[in-house]
C-alpha cells in the first residue's frame, strides 16, 4: 500500500478561526471583507479583515467601522464616497481598530462605499467595503426574523402536557395537564408566568409550544389575503422556533404579497441558510431576484445610480450566478466612479462566461496583460472548474495519486476532502469570494504533487497541496 506524505504548503490562510468577528454582530448584517494581501500590495500581512455594521443602514444613521490584522501596524483610517473627510480609527493593541460615524441626512439612498486606509512604516494598503443606506423599515415590521424576536412583547402562551413541577421563589409549585402558562424566556427551561402573576420556571419537555398553532393561524389568514395578520403570526412561529424553514418560506410569500422585497428576500434567505435544497424556498428567491433585476435596472436606465447598485446587490445575494446582474452592478459602479469595484463585478462575470467578448471588452486592457501572462501561469492556473483535472501526467496515474490523497484523514480523523470543504466554506461565510477550481495533479521528481485549487477575487490562485509517494 503507498504512503501517503501529507505536507499543507498552505497559502489559504485559515484565518477565520482566530480573526473572527465577535459575537456582538449580527453577521447577517455585517458587510465583512478577509483575507491576506496580494504580492506587490505595498504592506504585506498574512491576513486582515475590514468591515462594516450594519449592512444595511434603516433608521439608526451610526455605523461601526472596524480593521483587523494578524500582524501590528500603525493607524488605520477611513473615508466614505460622500464625504472626504476621514475617520481615524483606533486600537489598544495594533491589532484591532474600530471607530464609529455618523451619516449625514443627505447621503443618498443605495449602495456605497467605506474606503479604508492602511498604513505602516513598511508602506500603506487600502480596503473597500460595501454598505447600504435603506428607506426606514415600515411600521410594524420587525427588522431582523433571523434572530425570532417576539413581535408583541408579552412572551407566548405554554400548555403544559402533563402533571409536573415548576419552581418559584425558591418554592416548589404543582402543574396540572392543560394548565396555560405565559413564556418569558427560554432555555432548556422555560421562565414563565403563572395565572396569579408570579414568575417561576418550568422544564421545556413539560409544554407543548405553539409553533403550529402560529403556524396554521398565518396559512389560514394567507388564504383570505389578510397578509399583514399572516406576517405577524409567522413572526411569533419563528419566535418560538427560529429554525423552522417553512416559516421564513411563508413570511417570505407574505412579504411579497404586500410588495415588500427586501422583507421577502431577508426571510427567503433564512430559509435557504437552514435548508439551501428547499425547493420552495430557492422558487421564491429566483422569483424575488427577477424583480429586484427588474427594479434595479430600471433605475439605473433612470440614472438613480446608488440606488441601482444596492438593487442588483440584492439580486446576487438571491441569485449570485446572474450574468447580467454582475454585468450591469459593474455598469453602475463605473458611472459612480468605482473603478476597483466595476472591474471586480465584470471579473465575477467572466468567470460566468469566460468566453464573454462584451465582458473581455469591458475589462480591455487587463485581459490582454492576462494573456501575456498566461504562458508563465499555465502549470498552475489550467484546471477544469468543478473538480475537473488537467495534468500533465497519465490519466491512470493521476486517477491513483487522487484517490490515495482522498482516502487519508487529517490528525483529527477527517477526510482530507471533506476538510477541504469546510474550510472553503468557513472562508466564504466570513465574506472572502472564493471560486473553487478543482484538483490537479503534477509529477515532481520522484513523487506527485497533488493540489486542490482555489481563486480569489482579483485572479489570486490558492492551493492545499500534498505529495503523494
Amino acid at each position: 500500500m503507498r504512503r501517503t506524505a501529507v505536507w499543507v504548503a498552505l497559502i489559504f490562510i485559515l484565518a477565520g478561526c482566530v480573526y473572527a468577528i465577535d459575537g456582538e454582530f449580527n453577521q447577517d448584517n455585517l458587510s465583512l471583507k478577509a483575507g491576506p494581501t496580494e504580492p506587490g500590495e505595498k504592506l504585506s500581512l498574512p491576513w486582515i479583515e475590514s468591515f462594516v455594521y450594519p449592512k444595511q443602514v434603516r433608521e439608526e444613521r451610526i455605523i461601526s467601522l472596524g480593521v483587523r490584522t494578524a500582524s501590528k501596524i500603525k493607524e488605520v483610517s477611513a473615508a466614505f464616497d460622500f464625504d472626504k473627510e476621514q475617520v481615524k480609527l483606533t486600537s489598544s493593541d495594533g491589532l484591532s481598530w474600530s471607530g464609529t460615524a455618523k451619516i449625514p441626512a443627505g447621503a443618498p439612498v443605495g449602495a456605497h462605499i467605506v474606503r479604508y486606509y492602511i498604513a505602516d512604516r513598511r508602506g500603506s494598503i487600502q480596503r473597500t467595503v460595501e454598505f447600504f443606506i435603506e428607506l426606514p423599515a415600515p411600521a410594524g415590521a420587525v427588522s431582523s426574523v433571523s434572530r425570532g424576536e417576539v413581535a408583541q412583547g408579552s412572551g407566548w402562551p405554554l400548555t403544559v402536557i402533563s402533571s409536573c413541577v415548576a419552581y418559584s421563589n425558591n418554592a416548589v409549585r404543582n402543574l396540572r395537564a392543560g394548565q396555560v402558562l405565559v413564556s418569558l424566556s427560554k432555555m432548556p427551561w422555560y421562565k414563565v408566568m403563572f395565572e396569579d402573576g408570579k414568575e417561576g420556571w418550568v422544564p421545556a419537555s413539560y409544554v407543548k409550544e405553539p409553533t403550529d398553532d402560529y403556524y396554521l393561524q398565518g396559512y389560514g389568514s394567507y388564504k383570505i389575503k389578510d397578509y399583514p395578520s399572516a406576517v405577524r403570526f409567522y413572526q411569533k412561529a419563528l419566535a418560538v422556533d427560529p429554525k423552522l424553514v417553512k416559516g421564513y418560506l411563508w413570511l417570505a410569500k407574505s412579504y411579497l404579497a404586500q410588495g415588500e422585497l427586501d422583507l421577502a428576500s431577508e426571510a427567503v434567505r433564512q430559509a435557504l441558510r437552514l435548508d439551501d435544497r428547499d425547493l420552495e424556498s430557492r422558487v421564491v428567491a429566483d422569483t424575488l431576484a427577477q424583480k429586484l433585476y427588474l427594479g434595479a435596472h430600471a433605475k439605473l436606465r433612470e440614472g438613480r445610480l446608488y440606488e441601482a447598485v444596492a438593487g442588483f446587490r440584492k439580486t446576487l445575494e438571491l441569485k449570485p450566478n446572474s450574468l447580467t446582474a454582475w454585468l450591469e452592478i459593474g455598469q453602475g459602479y463605473q458611472r459612480l466612479g468605482f473603478e476597483a469595484e466595476a472591474r471586480d463585478a465584470w471579473r465575477e462575470a467572466l468567470k460566468i462566461d469566460p468566453e464573454n467578448k462584451t465582458i473581455r471588452a469591458l475589462l480591455g486592457s487587463e485581459m490582454a496583460v492576462a494573456a501575456a501572462d498566461r504562458p508563465a501561469r499555465t502549470a498552475l492556473a489550467e484546471t477544469k472548474p468543478a473538480g475537473g483535472i488537467k495534468n500533465n501526467v497519465a490519466p491512470m496515474v493521476a486517477d491513483d495519486s487522487l484517490q490515495i490523497l482522498k482516502k487519508e484523514k487529517t490528525s483529527k480523523g477527517t477526510r482530507i476532502e471533506a476538510a477541504i470543504k469546510s474550510v472553503v466554506a468557513l472562508t466564504k461565510s466570513l465574506g472572502t469570494p472564493i471560486a473553487e477550481k478543482g484538483w490537479q495533479i503534477k509529477k515532481q521528481g520522484e513523487k506527485f504533487l497533488v493540489s486542490y485549487l482555489c481563486e480569489q477575487s482579483g485572479g489570486a490562485l490558492e492551493s492545499f497541496d500534498w505529495l503523494v509517494d
